[in-house]
């Protein structure tokens, strides 16, 4: 009996093991779904923001989240090739700070927010298997900015700036694990450059300007 016991037990053992050994080895999915929320990056520079008085805060980083998906087009070696894309969108405001009490009633400073929303096709390159990989994507795609400035502000000066869609360079890397066949985690660590604008008669020209985003969340198979 106890042989019997000993030999069922080895061959469930092997069993699982060759099950795991089939998982680990399969090649990355055909289709990959992300839903993540993210630490983005705005533009500060003027002209992608309002010009305003000297001292007015305006936003650099602001929670926004990112939805995208991945699809898997050829393999090399150990490298698989794909093609995807991604839609950011992130709101951020800086209020002033209360000011100090003085005999001089202080100059009013406006509330700034920026809104970015890009829209990022990407090629990657992934590193790994079906239950666990990495990647390195680039990218070339769209990006939209509208900065508002509330409150005082200088009346010579439009309070809005709202680009249209500007050529915006994408690149970074990532990664995702997944805890079952279907559902998994993941993070994307990624750098968005606005390309320069020029000046148009109700804006003024924008420079080249490239923020970080690092975003988390689920990932679907």
């Amino acid at each position: 009996m106890t042989a019997r016991r000993t030999s069922l037990a080895t061959a469930s053992l092997l069993l699982v093991a060759s099950v795991s050994s089939a998982q680990t080895t399969d090649s990355i999915p055909r289709l990959v779904a992300d839903v993540r929320g993210a630490s983005v990056g705005l533009p500060t520079s003027a002209g992608w923001t309002p010009l305003v008085p000297t001292g007015t805060e305006v936003p650099s980083r602001a929670l926004g989240f990112e939805v995208g998906a991945h699809l898997r087009v050829a393999r090399v070696g150990p490298i698989s090739v794909g093609i995807g894309a991604a839609y950011l969108t992130a709101r951020g405001t800086a209020t002033p700070a209360p000011p100090e009490p003085t005999t001089t009633p202080p100059t009013p400073l406006p509330d700034v927010s920026t809104r970015l929303t890009t829209i990022a096709p990407q090629l990657s390159l992934n590193f790994g298997r079906r239950l666990g990989w990495s990647y390195l994507s680039v990218g070339l795609g769209q990006g939209r900015v509208r900065s508002e400035a509330s409150g005082p502000a200088s009346p010579a000066t439009p309070p809005m700036v709202d680009r249209e869609w500007s050529r915006t360079l994408n690149y970074g890397a990532g990664a995702r694990w997944f805890i079952t066949d279907r559902f998994g985690v993941g993070f994307d660590l990624r750098w968005h450059q606005l390309a320069a604008v020029s000046a148009a008669p109700s804006t003024p020209a924008a420079p080249r300007q490239t923020m970080f985003t690092a975003g988390v969340g689920i990932s679907l198979q």
